[in-house]
Order: C-alpha cells, then structure tokens, then sequence
C-alpha cells in the first residue's frame, strides 16, 4: 500500500557527474516517509533512494545494516535518519554522485555533521513498482494542494473588487410632521445669505432712500 509522501522528505538534487539527465529525484522511505507498505512478519528499515524516473538506486538497508551504518558514524541507535534527511533537503545539505560502477554517493549534512551513502542500483522488477508508488503519491500530493488554492482563492477576496465609499449626501432630508414616524421627507434646499425669501434663487436688494409715510388726503 502507498504512503503519502511526507513533508520534507523529498528533493531534487543534481548529479555531479556530466553522465545522464542533470537532475534526480531524491527521497527517503521508511516509518516516516513515502514507499510500499512491508510484508507481513518483515521489519521496515529506513531508507534513501535516488531516481531519474527511469532507473532507481537505493541504500538497501536492513534494521541491521541501518544500526551498523549508525555505529560506523558515531551515533545512537535511536538516531532518525528521516528527521536527518528532512533537515538536509530543508537546508539544500544533499549532494549526489554517479559511479561508473552503475552505483551511487549520496552526502546528506545537518549544521557540522555529515552522514555518507552508499546505493546500489535497484533491479528492474522491483523498482517498477516502487517508482508507481512514488508518482502515484506525488500525483495525489499535487491534487489536494490544487484543491486547497482553489478553496484559498475563493475565501480570499478579489483586490479588483474593493467595496465602494459612500458618497456623502448634501442634503439632508426633512422629517415628515404629518407621518408621525420620522421617515425622511422632501429634500428641503439650503437657503443661503442674501437671497431672496418670495424668490428663491434671485438676489435680494435694498432701497437706498428710506420710505416716507404716506399722509392721508
């Protein structure tokens, strides 16, 4: 059965040698990673692979090589390999290298260590089966990271589409006396200084000579 595969636990890394394609794909299987489910009754060691798509190699470690492969650098049993190799593809800390004996040299560093690898080349039977697995899980990785953009960009809103300010309203409508609910009523107009109150709109003047009374006949 496939696993997803894991945050951090693959990377693309180049090749040091000018034979082959420029570039491999580079995971790590095991407790924590992506691959196939073990047998029933078979313990599952962790493991790095390197693949062009094509062909696969592999570190082919056992729980008793792994343990030995430990020892042979310094570290406690206990050590994680997986959490290693997620630091070192966090920190572009892995390194690669083709042999002319169809094997590879794998360099993976975590701040001033270094761990060293050495992988064999997977025969075909056994590699097809392991490469589906892996563009399976990253077909389906690549699916659901789709779906959750799409769901992003729809909560997220549009900048195209900013929300409109109010314009502010010159005139203020009056309250209707008669309705009795102090809704708005007609827009009553602003009268300004000057003008005239019989005509709104024109200008109001002054006599310049007072008015005398008018004495009866």
């Amino acid at each position: 059965m496939q696993r997803p595969v894991a945050p951090g636990s693959l990377c693309i890394v180049p090749a040091g040698s000018e034979q082959g394609p420029p570039c491999y794909v580079c995971y790590c299987e095991g407790p924590e990673g992506p691959g196939l489910d073990p047998e029933p009754g078979q313990t599952c060691a962790v493991n790095i692979y390197v693949t062009d798509a094509l062909e696969l190699w592999s570190t082919s470690f056992t729980p008793e090589t792994l343990e030995k492969h430990k020892a042979q650098h310094g570290l406690d049993g206990a050590e994680d390999y997986s959490a290693w190799f997620r630091v070192a593809c966090d920190q572009h800390a892995v390194s690669l290298t083709l042999k002319d004996d169809s094997s590879a040299h794998l360099t993976i560093s975590r701040e001033a260590e270094t761990l060293t690898f050495n992988l064999s080349k997977v025969p075909s039977p056994e590699a097809a089966p392991r490469l589906q697995a892996l563009m399976l899980g990253l077909a389906e990785q690549v699916c659901r990271l789709k779906r959750q953009l799409a769901a992003l960009k729809d909560e997220t809103p549009s900048p195209r589409k900013k929300p409109q300010p109010r314009r502010q309203q010159l005139f203020l409508p009056a309250l209707d006396p008669d309705s009795g609910r102090g809704g708005p009523g007609p827009v009553i107009r602003k009268w300004m200084p000057g003008e005239s109150i019989i005509n709104p709109g024109f200008k109001r003047y002054h006599l310049s000579a007072p008015l005398l009374p008018i004495s009866p006949a």
